[in-house]
């Protein structure tokens, strides 16, 4: 296997490991526990996973300058709030509609670059047009989505565009294990002080803690490392055309574990958002290499 073919097999494992979150947690939550009660743990054990990883294969990543660490740091209370929202907005939402709207992130992030100086095309502004009509249709106008479910979901995705902001303006030239390590560890460290804040009445259970385990072990450990090695292999920009087929896995898993189903409208919001997904990717001027990640903010 050559190692492009290898880091394309790369990025799409890590992009169906990632795929299976929003499922596993909407399973979760079904079953009773709380958004932080899943997402606490979660964090701590993929920290924890993570840091022995790098300590035992590539213990020279650990270290950092003082700017690279502010900047991880920042970029890791983005991404707090991004699954805090996710978490709560999942708890609300079908998982597939969550899936659609979260996808309009680039579009988020299109306007930040904008406002910093960045040259904006007709392409782009088109790509923002059909994002945003798409999320119209995908909050379904019919009014039988829950409003603060899909605000939720949006806050998800402005916190995840800000996030992959700090990462692609800040810290594209730091090595992406580093940056990963710290991010997480801020994850590790910040998502755990929710708890008091978001009290839970009942211990988490059986089918709770196999949540945490999946989403910490398959959606975090080895999505990430998965990712990273992929970037390193084929490319930032090859990497994100590869971005729709975990929005379509996603989807599809919804319908085939959780039973959702979309309505011709939202379909067609869908493909909206899908349509501006493709054009962000195809044609990208200057790829997000730094960033560890692929769409489903796990």
């Amino acid at each position: 296997m050559t190692s492009q073919s290898r880091g394309f097999f790369l990025v799409i494992f890590a992009s169906l490991c990632l795929a299976t979150l929003p499922v596993v947690l909407k399973f979760g939550l079904e079953g009773g526990a709380d958004p932080v009660q899943l997402l606490a743990p979660r964090m701590v054990l993929a920290t924890a996973l993570l840091w022995l990883w790098i300590f035992l294969t590539r213990p020279h990543r650990i270290r950092i300058d003082r700017s690279g660490l502010f900047n991880s740091v920042l970029a890791g209370i983005f991404n707090t709030l991004a699954l805090l929202c996710f978490y709560l907005g999942l708890r609300r939402v079908d998982a597939s509609v969550a899936i659609l709207i979260f996808t309009i992130y680039p579009a988020i992030l299109l306007t930040m670059l904008h406002l910093r100086g960045e040259s904006v095309t007709k392409r782009d502004v088109l790509r923002l047009v059909l994002a945003l009509s798409g999320v119209v249709l995908v909050a379904d106008p019919g009014g039988s989505a829950d409003i603060v479910g899909v605000v939720l979901v949006l806050g998800t995705a402005f916190m995840y565009a800000s996030y992959i902001f700090v990462v692609h303006t800040r810290l594209v030239d730091y090595p992406t294990s580093s940056t990963t390590l710290w991010i997480i560890t801020t994850l590790g460290l910040a998502t755990p002080l929710l708890l008091p804040l978001f009290p839970s009445d009942q211990p988490l259970g059986f089918e709770g803690w196999g949540v945490v385990i999946w989403s910490a072990v398959i959606g975090t450990v080895i999505a990430r490392l998965a990712i990273i090695e992929g970037i390193r292999l084929v490319g930032g920009g090859q990497t994100a055309l590869l971005l729709p087929v975990e929005t379509v896995a996603s989807i599809s898993m919804a319908a085939i574990f959780l039973g959702e189903r979309i309505s011709l409208i939202q379909m067609a919001g869908a493909a909206l958002v899908l349509t501006s997904v493709l054009l962000a990717t195809a044609f990208r001027r200057r790829p997000l290499s730094g960033s560890p990640e692929a769409s489903v903010p796990g």
